[in-house]
């Protein structure tokens, strides 16, 4: 059973952005006044709704430009029905994206839909907003600031929905913040408020006031005990990563044994079957792309407030473009295994390199 989420100390602003709509992709007020309204919504395809019949699977990718192969997989995932993108801010730049990429497999969707979320505490109650979840074949939260999501999901009747679709088994996915908020444990990124969480920080102090996680939000077949984390060798995120499965121990959310991580690079997808078979996928031309997979193996034998963290022997896996791997049994295919240590906020690997090196 799930525990009890952890508390944030800091209620996020609420800020909108502007949204342009391309001449062929009319806007769709959520409500008659569309500057009060909750959200916009932009339509490319029929506004009819169909209901077809999906299969699941659960995208996380590492943001930067969007993994094509990626996509391609939920489009046959939602078999010709609707497509849901959410997004806090932004444009509806993926509904000409997708729509035209379905086309061109010969696998057309019904629609693709780009919700823009203007008011952040109201829309997650807009009951017209949650009759377009219940009505998705498919959903895709965009990048952006993952503080947006939690604010919008977090409690909400919008969040209920969402569960309820993927248990009913849609494809689901994100990425970059959109990936940050699929896994058990949320680094919310709302304490932070505009400022970035960078490793030294991290790893110089677990608890510093930057960080701020919020648990169980959504819910999928196999995203128990995961912490998640994006851009992660580009931004070069290892030591926040290792100190929020530390956290993520200490605060009691996780054993020494249970805590488990999936970080993606930029460029790069990890797409996960409904029994647990997951593989990788990166945008061709793109370059270091992985995916790493973490679980802890003991405590950490120090991470408390101001001190640097000490915490050893985790064990983590990188998966390469076509590498495998099996969240049900924690064991991969094509990958390289690695173990990383951290001592006084400073980490060392069983290979020399922080980020593992090369496939074998």
């Amino acid at each position: 059973m799930k525990k009890a989420k952890r508390k944030k100390s800091i209620q996020k602003q609420v800020i909108t952005g502007a949204v342009l709509a391309a001449s062929l992709l009319l806007p769709i007020s959520a409500s008659a006044a569309s500057a009060s309204a909750s959200y916009t919504l932009y339509k490319a395809g029929s506004t009819a709704d169909k209901a077809t019949s999906t299969s699941f699977g659960q995208v996380y990718m590492g943001g930067s430009t969007d993994v094509d192969e990626a996509f391609k997989w939920m489009i046959q995932k939602a078999n010709g029905g609707d497509f849901l993108v959410i997004r806090a801010t932004g444009t509806d730049a993926y509904n000409s994206y997708i729509y035209d990429l379905a086309k061109s497999m010969g696998k057309p969707l019904n629609s693709v839909s780009t919700i823009v979320v203007n008011d952040l505490i109201r829309a997650g109650s807009d009951s017209s907003l949650i009759d377009k979840i219940n009505k998705a074949e498919g959903i895709f939260f965009a990048g952006g600031n993952q503080a947006d999501y939690v604010d919008f999901l977090e409690g909400s009747p919008a969040l209920t929905a969402l569960n309820n679709r993927i248990n009913q088994g849609i494809p689901f996915g994100g990425t970059s913040a959109g990936t940050m908020i699929q896994g058990d444990h949320i680094y919310d990124s709302i304490s932070a408020g505009f400022t970035t969480l960078d490793s030294k920080t991290a790893l110089n102090n677990p608890y510093s006031s930057l960080i701020s996680f919020t648990d169980y939000l959504i819910q999928t077949p196999h995203n128990n005990n995961i912490q998640t984390d994006t851009h992660f060798e580009q931004r070069d995120r290892m030591g926040r990563f290792l100190t929020f499965l530390a956290r993520n121990i200490q605060d009691g959310e996780e054993t020494g044994t249970s805590a488990k991580g999936i970080a993606v690079n930029e460029q790069s997808a990890l797409l996960v079957e409904k029994d647990g078979s997951a593989k990788v996928v990166t945008q061709p031309g793109s370059i270091n792309t992985a995916v790493y997979l973490a679980k802890t193996n003991m405590a950490p034998t120090t991470c408390v407030s101001g001190q640097p963290l000490t915490f050893n022997n985790i064990s983590i896996y990188k998966l390469f473009n076509g590498s495998t791997f099996n969240l049900s049994t924690w064991t991969g295919s094509g990958g390289l295994a690695y173990t990383l240590n951290v001592n006084g906020g400073v980490i060392t690997s069983s290979t020399g390199k922080v980020y593992g090196g090369n496939q074998p």
